[in-house]
This record gives structure tokens, sequence and C-alpha cells, in this order.
């Protein structure tokens, strides 16, 4: 029953997330490519490796009810698996200067939808659990969709829509 939920959840979350992600586009002022360090871009690509597969874990954690578990990877998503312990002082102060403000304002959403999994999974509250994993991954689609369209090109302006409403 949680799993269906959770699918229903994402299902719903990817059709809101479209017109979301156009959205943020449309806010966006900053050059969209990243102008960062090789070092910072590696780091930053095994940050996302591990945030990905910890969404794929809370997938399974969520469903199969396992709450421990669950609250255990949110509070690492949330801590920053890599970013946080790799880096020097100077390349925070690098990172921050070179991304752009939505970016950061995203990435600070996703941490903190992160945490408030992490609680709902403390209080073993499925549904709000479920809103903030679609609420993670959310912010995830609508990132890419600015940030990453050279690496997801679904999210490129030049792939049409199959359907329309």
């Amino acid at each position: 029953m949680l799993f269906k939920a959770i699918a229903v959840v994402l299902m719903l979350g990817f059709f809101t997330s479209v017109s979301a992600a156009d959205d943020v586009k449309a806010s966006v002022k900053e050059n969209s490519s990243l102008n960062l360090s090789a070092e910072i871009k590696d780091l930053l690509k095994q940050e996302m490796q591990a945030v990905e597969k910890g969404m794929k874990q809370l997938v399974s954690s969520m469903a199969t009810g396992d709450w421990q578990e669950t609250n255990k990877i949110a509070k690492q998503i949330q801590a920053s698996y890599i970013m946080k312990k790799s880096l020097t002082a100077e390349q925070m102060k690098q990172l921050h200067h070179a991304l752009p403000e939505q970016f950061i304002k995203l990435d600070h959403a996703f941490h903190r939808y992160a945490g408030m999994l992490a609680h709902a999974a403390e209080m073993k509250n499925a549904d709000v659990a479920g809103f903030y994993f679609y609420k993670m991954n959310d912010s995830c689609v609508q990132c890419h969709s600015v940030y990453a369209q050279e690496k997801f090109s679904g999210f490129s302006s030049d792939v049409q829509p199959s359907h329309k409403h």
C-alpha cells in the first residue's frame, strides 16, 4: 500500500515538476552552465552519485516501512555525503561564488526536505515521509532541468513533449 502511495506521489510530482521547472527556468537570469574547477566538478559528481544511490535506497526503505533505515539515509543526504567532508574552506568559498543563487536555493531546499523526511521517518509517518521524498525528487528535477540539460537531455528545450493538455 505504501509503495502504491509513493508511486502516485512520484507520478503527481512528475506532472507538477514540469511546470515548476519552467518557473525556475524563467526566473534564472544567470548562465546555467556551472563554471567550476575540475576538482570541484569531480566532487560534485561524486555527491550527485551518492544522492542518487540514497534516493534509490529511500524508495526501498520507505516501501518496506524500515523507518530506522529511512531516517539514517535521509540524515546522510541532509548532511551532504561528500562535499562538506571533502572541500577545503577555500574550495567552499569558490563554490559558493561560482554557483548561481537559484542553484544554491534549490540545493538548500533539497537538504531541508531530506531533514524533514528524516523527522517524518522518526515519527513513522508514511504520508509525510512520502511527501518529503516527492519534494526532494522535485528539487532534483528543477535543478537538473536548468543546470544539467547537457547531462539529462530529456530536460533540453529541444525535446518536444509527446503529449499536451
